[in-house]
């Protein structure tokens, strides 16, 4: 084989390897693209909703949120459970209660409506361990002025479960 073949079979190896990675490249990028696009698209679980960006009413008289309390199911923290009270005590019913956390990479909001004794629960989508902070507000109805108020909500205690196991 002469010098001129040898270097043209080269060039078509090499030629051909760069086409392969460049393809190659595009089909990353534009997998990539589709991911973020389909995923930035799809509507978020039934369970979360998008907290309203309305401020919180300042008319009526104040609430505030009372026992707070992490709902227990088989000995694991599963969600919270609280009531919404007047500071004279009487419910708040029908009110509507967002409560706010840290879940897998972002912060997810959940709603709960208030009972004729302003108890609310919800159940969140997973099981912890240590402290929870759940943001928890009610937006007020001018009967009512809004809140907003951070509580830290102790969930699965490892150390008590491994001594009882």
């Amino acid at each position: 084989m002469t010098v001129e073949n040898q270097s043209n079979t080269k060039r078509g190896r090499v030629g051909a390897q760069s086409l392969a990675l460049i393809v190659v490249v595009l089909v990353i990028i534009i997998t990539g693209w589709v991911l973020v696009t389909v995923s930035s698209t799809l509507p978020p679980p039934s369970d979360f909703v998008t907290l309203p960006n309305t401020p919180l009413s300042k008319s009526g008289q104040a609430v505030t949120f009372a026992t707070i309390s992490p709902v227990m199911t088989n000995g694991v923290a599963a969600g919270v459970s609280g009531y919404l009270v007047t500071g004279s005590g009487n419910p708040v019913t029908g009110a509507s209660v967002y409560m706010t956390y840290y879940f897998q990479g972002s912060y997810r909001t959940e709603v709960a409506i208030t009972d004729q004794n302003g108890y609310f629960i919800e159940h969140f989508p997973m099981n912890w361990t240590g402290s929870l902070p759940v943001t928890l507000v009610y937006f007020g109805d001018g009967q009512d002025k809004g809140i907003k108020q951070v509580v830290s909500v102790p969930g699965e205690n490892l150390a008590l479960n491994l001594i009882l196991q």
